[in-house]
């Protein structure tokens, strides 16, 4: 028991440092998606939470998302998530590419496997994502782009696309959670694991090495 805590404890300190960036955010490596469309899509993001958890002040910011993207080709880029309902209507017959597979590395290390799309058909958006005002968070410019969420219930769509609406979007992304208590639960198993192994080295000695 003592040392299935303390390895738990140690594995989530661990992680802390190993794959955490500097705003304590755990992120994965770059990954590169390419497409020849006008987006790139991340579809049901499908989130429950408690409601009375989700409007205490006190626990409702524990987890955050960071989506981070950074232009390949010098365009500016837009980076935006929205309820499924708006992105669905805005990008309806639209060309767009959606993420189905992909494999995100722990930052500090490469994935050598390739994303797969389920290219949509269809022709270019009615006018640019930074036109529209129903993103729940975005951002758009030249260089790095990135966006922070605190996540509530709802259906969800993540967007990168050009921030002018042009086709052929060439990116490195990366996604990456924040759960403030994480620490504290790992320093806790932690100590707890020390405390067991006292108890246990405790009773071990009381209990045979000093028998008659």
């Amino acid at each position: 028991m003592a040392a299935g805590l303390i390895m738990g404890g140690g594995a989530i300190l661990w992680s802390q440092s190993a794959i955490t960036d500097s705003e304590g955010y755990m992120i994965t490596a770059p990954i590169n998606l390419n497409v020849a469309s006008y987006a790139i899509v991340q579809d049901n993001i499908d989130i429950h939470m408690d409601s009375g958890w989700m409007m205490n002040p006190s626990t409702r910011d524990i987890v955050s998302i960071k989506v981070s993207a950074t232009s390949n080709n010098g365009a500016p880029i837009f980076v935006g998530i929205a309820q499924q309902q708006y992105a669905q209507n805005y990008l309806n017959n639209v060309n767009i590419d959606k993420l189905v597979s992909y494999s995100w590395a722990p930052y500090r290390m490469m994935s050598s496997e390739r994303p797969v799309y389920q290219t949509i058909p269809g022709g270019a958006p009615s006018s640019p994502p930074t036109a529209q005002s129903f993103w729940v968070a975005h951002s758009s410019g030249t260089g790095t782009q990135t966006v922070t969420w605190t996540p509530t219930t709802g259906e969800y769509w993540v967007v990168i696309m050009n921030a002018d609406g042009s086709k052929v979007v060439d990116v490195d992304a990366q996604v990456g959670a924040r759960v403030t208590i994480l620490s504290w639960v790992g320093w806790g198993l932690l100590l707890g694991g020390i405390m067991v192994a006292l108890v246990g080295v405790a009773a071990l000695y009381f209990g045979a090495l000093r028998r008659p």
